[in-house]
């Protein structure tokens, strides 16, 4: 699905807009054309005389003004539909005001988090990833395989977002297992940062013996650390899990779970990009059961939209069934595209 959303995305065509934005930066330089986005405190700027739109460093510009209309975010969750325009002495921290019709209203440039052009199409907006590796041993004909995409689209007031990934490992004269993941969520935005929602994830495990895991939760939480280059989330919620293991005693499962889940991402270097996810879901109908979760990703740019990602995983369940193991732990490398 992921793949498909990818390729529909590529082939979607720019609406017309001005091509006479201003922009200046603090040295005196000054440029005309169009803005793209900002995103991660990085600037998109493209003049008609530039082959590639160019990426400028937000503190540093001073002046920035457009005739048509952007989404705009704010580090306090705000989401406006307006125009945009900038003022700023050198060393000042700038005066960014978003006009809306008759209404200004008036935001201190560092609380700007986002900028997108608000006459974009779906597919515009939609940004993602696709990973791959491989890797082998000729010692022990050991190998593992790794598949990975994901998508975001961030809406005006809402984020909506899903992932999948897929492992393969084995040797040519041994056993080999598969793990297999699911993921999708929708959190609706609110003002002071906080923000509600629900996730579906399912999961399967040759590792755990887990034939199918459901999860369906609904959760609210708040943005504790929310700037254009680093952020944190904390969320807290319930959920409904159906589980089936490939044990031939074990039947099928229904349980009730509390959620406490944690998000942290920095991005560092205009190349480097660190994200962790770590989620605990203590059991509500088997009590003194807990399981955890850990998805955490380095990412290291290598040339325009290709990077390289190495990616740490972890499952853990305290009381599993008699056959089943409570550790479920890897680590790839892979190299991926940003679209």
């Amino acid at each position: 699905m992921l793949s498909a959303l990818a390729f529909i995305g590529f082939s979607s065509s720019a609406a017309a807009k001005s091509t006479d934005d201003v922009c200046m930066l603090n040295n005196g330089d000054r440029m005309t054309g169009e803005i793209k986005s900002l995103e991660k405190g990085l600037l998109k700027f493209k003049s008609s005389y530039m082959t590639d739109a160019v990426l400028l460093d937000w503190p540093r510009v001073t002046r920035l003004e457009s005739k048509d209309h952007y989404i705009i975010m704010l580090t306090s969750g705000k989401v406006f539909t307006a125009r945009i325009q900038l003022n700023a002495s050198s060393g000042e921290s700038g005066s960014f005001r978003i006009l809306t019709g008759a209404a200004s209203f008036t935001a201190k440039q560092i609380e700007v988090l986002r900028i997108r052009p608000a006459d974009q199409s779906f597919w515009k907006q939609l940004n993602g990833t696709i990973d791959y590796g491989f890797s082998y041993t000729s010692g022990n004909s050991q190998y593992q395989s790794q598949l990975a995409a994901s998508a975001t689209y961030n809406g005006e007031g809402y984020t909506a977002s899903s992932s999948m990934s897929t492992v393969f490992s084995g040797q040519t004269s041994g056993d080999s297992t598969r793990r297999n993941t699911f993921g999708a969520e929708y959190w609706k935005l609110f003002r002071q940062r906080w923000f509600a929602g629900g996730l579906v994830e399912l999961l399967s495990s040759d590792q755990q013996s887990l034939d199918l895991r459901t999860t369906l939760g609904g959760a609210i939480g708040r943005n504790l650390v929310q700037t254009s280059r680093t952020s944190l989330n904390v969320f807290s919620g319930v959920a409904v899990t159906r589980e089936r293991y490939s044990s031939i005693d074990q039947p099928r499962a229904t349980n009730a779970e509390s959620l406490i889940g944690l998000n942290y991402s920095t991005f560092r270097f205009k190349s480097l990009n660190i994200g962790s996810r770590f989620l605990v879901w203590p059991s509500l109908t088997d009590p003194g059961r807990v399981r955890m979760g850990l998805n955490s990703n380095l990412r290291i740019e290598l040339v325009k939209d290709l990077y390289w990602n190495l990616n740490l995983y972890e499952n853990f369940d305290s009381r599993p069934p008699a056959t089943a193991r409570r550790n479920d732990l890897g680590i790839t490398t892979s190299f991926g595209w940003i679209f």
